[in-house]
């Protein structure tokens, strides 16, 4: 059984990641890094939904409390035989981290979870004369300040700035901030909800 220490290496190692800069990531001790991987220390429940948080993975999953065959689906769909992210899941994770946004582009705030999609929204108008259905369009946004509320609210969301991003974003889906021109030529399905 994997434990709570090498489940962290791992994630760790396989994004190239040294015990310094993950600690100056989650902003704690690298002393800490160091005691969690070799087991000396568990992590506090608030580290633990850090690592957990940074890592996008369960907290079960950090604490090996999944069942195997759940664990080993968590694990295959993001990392490789070989103990590295598969390329799709280390670029979802650089999206989530990377928060750079042009602040003289337009952006927009959409979702989709389970098939359902969304996202901040206006009222167009009504689809039919008895007004009973609602039309409404995306409405940009100020990427900064919707990118604090959604991970207040739902967790960080990942940036989509790029034609790769959108199948990374097709692919695992959640809560993102996507440039209004690529949203328009690659998410066209998200402008009229």
């Amino acid at each position: 059984m994997k434990t709570t220490g090498i489940m962290i290496k791992n994630l760790r190692t396989s994004l190239n990641l040294s015990q310094e800069k993950l600690a100056e990531e989650l902003g704690i001790n690298i002393k800490s890094i160091q005691r969690y991987e070799t087991d000396k220390h568990k992590p506090d429940v608030y580290t633990l939904v850090k690592l957990a948080t940074y890592f996008d993975v369960s907290t079960d999953y950090l604490l090996g409390l999944l069942p195997v065959e759940e664990s080993c689906k968590e694990e295959s769909s993001k990392v490789f035989n070989n103990g590295s992210y598969n390329i799709f899941y280390k670029r979802y994770l650089d999206c989530k981290q990377n928060h750079n946004v042009d602040e003289t582009t337009e952006y927009y705030w959409i979702y989709e979870k389970n098939g359902i999609m969304g996202g901040q929204t206006e009222w167009i108008g009504y689809t039919d004369e008895t007004q009973t259905l609602e039309t409404r369009k995306l409405r940009p946004i100020i990427a900064t300040r919707a990118i604090e509320s959604c991970t207040l609210m739902y967790g960080t969301p990942i940036i989509i700035n790029e034609e790769e991003d959108v199948l990374v974003f097709r692919l695992f889906g959640g809560h993102a901030i996507v440039k209004k021109e690529i949203c328009e030529r690659y998410l066209p399905e998200f402008l009229i909800l």
